[in-house]
């Protein structure tokens, strides 16, 4: 075909990971939502063209108002528009990981918030799996720094995105939701901290752990037996329903 890949090739000459910042805002009375996003990299020949994968969530019912859209972000900085929405949305950014960079809001803090509701709603597994983990790991370095635990809005917002996630039987991609339920590792969360002091981390993320198990026992409980019962009496089967199955029962016990 036609398409010009030569700025898309520029990948291939730039060292590192690039960075892109977004921000958004919805005009209420235009019915219509603004994506800003903006490109840093080590490229010397300009900017990358980097394909950011975005779909948009209606704030009050969870569902998916605009499907995954593909922007082509070849500027430093874009503005793009999405018009004749009905009501206040969620954007979610770079779904499927749509292009190896970092995602970072340019406010500079994250929108937990939007965070929990992407984690428990999000219907683009990596987004919510991803989402999810941010929040996770926010709350455990709370949990380290000495904050009281069950307090905290952040720990709401943990609860709220856990709990939609074992309760949705809707969904029957069980590995996407056993991912969505678990931890950050130890290792993940070293990586995030400048000085590293590993029974800290050992202890806040054990911690936050039991403090889901004891919120969540009944609900965990009945999930795990749901599984248990839908495999019992049944071959020994390796398609990827079955994995995902055995991955969540895991996950629960």
């Amino acid at each position: 075909n036609d398409f010009d890949l030569s700025q898309f090739s520029l990948w291939y000459s730039t060292p590192g990971t690039p960075v892109v910042t977004f921000g958004y805002e919805y005009d209420q009375d235009a019915k219509k939502l603004t994506l800003t996003l903006s490109q840093t990299s080590k490229s010397e020949q300009g900017p990358l063209h980097i394909p950011v994968s975005v779909g948009l969530l209606d704030k009050s019912t969870g569902e998916e108002v605009v499907p995954t859209t593909v922007l082509d972000l070849k500027q430093e900085t874009q503005t793009f528009e999405f018009d004749n929405l009905k009501g206040d949305v969620v954007p979610s950014i770079l779904r499927q990981f749509s292009a190896p960079v970092k995602l970072v809001p340019a406010s500079g803090e994250q929108d937990e918030e939007a965070l929990a509701f992407l984690a428990a709603r999000d219907t683009d597994g990596f987004n919510k799996w991803e989402s999810g983990q941010v929040l996770f790991t926010n709350f455990i370095f709370q949990v380290m720094d000495g904050k009281e635990k069950g307090s905290t809005q952040t720990w709401d917002f943990v609860k709220e995105a856990f709990r939609r996630t074992l309760n949705d039987y809707d969904s029957s991609d069980f590995s996407i939701l056993a991912y969505a339920l678990s931890l950050p590792t130890e290792g993940t969360l070293a990586e995030l901290v400048n000085v590293v002091d590993p029974i800290a981390i050992h202890k806040a993320r054990g911690d936050v752990k039991k403090s889901l198990a004891r919120e969540f026992q009944a609900d965990l409980i009945k999930r795990y037996e749901k599984l248990t019962d839908s495999m019992s009496g049944g071959e020994f089967k390796v398609d990827a329903t079955s994995i995902g199955s055995r991955r969540l029962r895991n996950v629960c016990l």
